[in-house]
């Protein structure tokens, strides 16, 4: 029986579709360590655990959050609020639409995908934050194709 499955391919793909979609500064995997900047999104891996089993392998489902950060400071303010609430519409289109995670992702789990906003201040500036939670299925059996 097959107990772990990485999930390097699936960060990889999230960062490079974050990437192409634009509205974004950049995408990293995993907490920013260096200087901030307006419109960067975080790849952070979350939680996962095995929800069931096959007569092969478990079937785990993983959790991943992707944090944006945007300068609460800019104006006009409430365009910042349009931009993350668009930008969240989008990231939620494509993750439970067509889009493929990649790796022995099978499908997103829309009942579980959330979302909440913040603040935090880094580095003397206040960022306004979103952070969307994405929930996936790995099946053993689907294998991503580029």
């Amino acid at each position: 029986m097959t107990v772990a499955t990485a999930n390097r391919a699936t960060l990889k793909n999230m960062q490079s579709k974050l990437q192409a979609m634009g509205k974004v500064a950049s995408a990293i995997i995993g907490e920013p360590k260096s200087k901030m900047q307006d419109g960067l999104v975080a790849i952070i891996p979350m939680s996962g655990h095995i929800d069931e089993t096959t007569l092969n392998s478990p079937r785990e489902v993983h959790m991943v959050m992707l944090r944006r950060y945007d300068n609460a400071l800019s104006e006009p303010q409430d365009a910042i609020e349009y931009d993350m609430d668009e930008w969240r519409a989008d990231v939620m289109s494509d993750v439970l639409g067509n889009f493929t995670l990649g790796g022995t992702v099978a499908y997103a789990l829309p009942t579980q995908f959330t979302w909440q906003y913040g603040y935090q201040t880094i580095e003397n500036t206040m960022y306004r934050l979103l952070d969307l939670t994405i929930a996936y299925r790995i099946d053993d059996n689907a294998v991503f194709a580029p």
